[in-house]
Formats: structure tokens, C-alpha cells, sequence
């Protein structure tokens, strides 16, 4: 993205207007950004709410499906106009979206004295968006500045086959001055907002080593591929890429335990969201019960609206 905005122009940040000038909605959402051509960006700018202890941003998602880039949660955006929200965040969240086929390098913290290192990085995370195919070129020169500097390109490319069926994620050669690149590389590719498969991983035709493993908590598959260099293709199977299910009852019960509001309520709503599911929305503001001005009892309740808001984005992002 930044070799981009040294060539094109096109600033690494685009208002959502530029992509959508004749969606209205995209014109309401001031602080909301795309970030490069795979991420939309919704910093919360104003203070925690006290009783959700989480913070918000309003949100517009256009038309397709979304998935926030550090959990894996998935946002279904149907109308051709997109989608008008609010999203709530705890201290440690940011509302950072990735679209379906998206893919998005990384590169590691690294460690020690290369922590500083301005070299292309020999261990590299590529981060992949289900739901739709994608296609992103990496980019990477020497760091001299010249104009005639012809960057090494990466072309990886995902082949997503929806109900279960294989798909594959591919990393051409590098192609242009790869002299700029380190000889040999260890990748990370890892598959967010789908189920754990089997997965088979080759280079240039052969089978080679993986490890695999499965991160429930951000519905991440990661295929990690040590030491291949970085003239040869890479090609990461999937063997079953069904959507991982949507974990509401453990993020709504994650917004119940850190709210600051009666134990009661808490138990009241989440035990009609775990019977009635997003019907229990409904309910929600009939949990309010206060005894006169001169007493209390312990079936006082009340559900605040920061709670109720925070539950309802949970149930309805999908």
C-alpha cells in the first residue's frame, strides 16, 4: 500500500465516500476509514461507557461480508446500500473489519537485535478472509530511493470453494529485483473465520513439512511453512473450508461478566438469549424492576442500554 501511494498517488487512507459516492451512508460515518485496498478502520473516539465497560463507533459496512480482522467474527451485509451499525468494543478492541477475500501480509515482532531491522523480513504472516476469492501482489524493494528501483513482487492468490469443498491459497515466485528479498523465508498463513481441516501444503509440486494448528478463540486455522525459498511456489490446501460457527453465547456471556450492572439481570439476560436466541432482544427492556424509594430487594433489575446495545451488535452481526 505504500509502494502504491508513492506511484499512484492513492493515499493509504480513503473516506468511505470515495468507494461508494452514491451510497448515502458512506457520507455519515466521519472517523470511519478504508486502510489500503483489504481493511475498513472505525477508531472509537469517545469515552468507555461505564456499565458495558466497552466502548462504540457507528459503522457502515458495504455490500458482502465482513470479518473483524483480530477476532473472526463475521458481519453479513446484504443490501447493495451496506450496512449502518453501531459496534462495541472492550479497552483492548478496535473495530478494524477485513472483507471476504481478503488477504493481508504481517510481519512478526521480531526478537533480539533484529528488532530494529529494516531488512524485508525472512518470516512473514499472511492473514486470509474466507467467503469470496481474493488476489494481492506483495511488494517489496531495497529501500534506495529511485524511481527506476524495480520492486520483487509476491503474487498470492486465494481460490475459496464454499459448503465444505478444498480450497487453496497459492504465493507465486518472487518475481523483479529479488536480490532486495532474504534467500529463504518461514510463512504463517493463517485462515481466520473458518472450521479446523486437514490441510496439505506443497512447494514447487513437492510435499513439505507443516504445522498446523487451530485457534478456537479467533476461529483461525494456521499453516505455518519453515524455511522455502523465496523463488519457489507455495501452495496451502484446504480440505474443508466450511465457516466456523458463530460463537454468540460465549461473547455474550463475555459482555454480561464485565459489565457493571445487577447480578440478577445478568443471569435473567443471558438465560432468555440462551432459550429465545435473538428473539430474547425483545426482552430485554422488560428486566427492569425497582422497588419503592424507601427499599430495595434483591429482585431489583435493570438492564442498561450500553449492555443491551452491545448484546444486540453480537446478535444480529450475522
Amino acid at each position: 500500500m505504500n509502494w502504491r501511494a508513492s506511484r499512484t498517488g492513492l493515499p493509504l487512507v480513503e473516506p468511505m465516500y470515495w468507494g461508494s459516492p452514491d451510497i448515502d451512508a458512506a457520507y455519515h460515518v466521519p472517523n470511519e476509514y478504508m486502510f489500503g485496498t483489504e481493511l475498513l478502520a472505525a477508531p472509537i473516539t469517545e469515552p468507555m461507557d461505564k456499565s458495558s465497560r466497552r466502548g462504540k463507533a457507528d459503522v457502515w459496512l458495504p455490500q458482502g461480508d465482513w470479518f473483524d480482522f483480530f477476532t473472526g467474527r463475521r458481519y453479513s451485509a446484504s443490501s447493495p446500500n451496506g450496512r449502518r451499525m453501531t459496534v462495541w468494543r472492550p479497552l483492548d478492541g478496535i473495530p478494524v473489519f477485513a472483507k471476504a477475500g481478503g488477504i493481508v501480509p504481517m510481519q512478526p515482532l521480531s526478537e533480539g537485535d533484529s528488532i530494529n531491522s529494516v531488512d524485508n523480513p525472512q518470516h512473514l504472516e499472511i492473514i486470509v478472509f474466507p467467503g469470496a476469492d481474493g488476489d494481492f501482489t506483495l511488494m517489496e524493494d531495497s529501500g534506495h530511493c529511485s524511481r527506476q528501483i524495480t520492486p520483487a513482487t509476491t503474487a498470492i492468490t486465494y481460490r475459496w470453494r464454499k459448503d465444505g469443498a478444498t480450497s487453496a491459497l497459492t504465493v507465486s515466485p518472487a518475481q523483479g529485483d529479488v536480490h532486495a528479498l532474504p534467500a529463504r523465508r518461514t510463512w504463517d498463513f493463517l485462515f481466520r473465520g473458518i472450521t479446523d481441516s486437514d490441510i496439505s501444503v506443497q512447494a514447487d509440486g513437492a510435499s513439505v513439512d507443516s504445522d498446523r494448528r487451530y485457534d478456537a478463540e479467533t476461529l483461525t486455522l494456521q499453516v505455518t511453512v519453515a524455511d522455502v525459498s523465496t523463488r519457489s511456489e507455495i501452495r496451502v490446501t484446504i480440505g474443508d473450508t466450511t465457516m466456523a460457527a458463530d460463537p454468540r453465547m460465549e461473547d455474550v456471556f463475555d459482555i454480561l461478566r464485565h459489565a457493571e450492572m445487577r447480578y440478577l439481570t445478568k443471569e435473567q439476560a443471558y438465560a432468555a438469549i440462551a432459550e429465545n436466541g435473538i428473539d430474547a432482544l425483545a426482552t430485554m427492556d422488560s428486566l427492569e424492576h425497582v422497588s419503592g424509594p424507601d427499599m430495595e430487594d434483591c429482585s431489583d433489575s435493570h438492564m442498561p442500554s450500553a449492555v443491551r446495545q452491545a448484546l444486540t451488535e453480537v446478535l444480529l452481526r450475522s
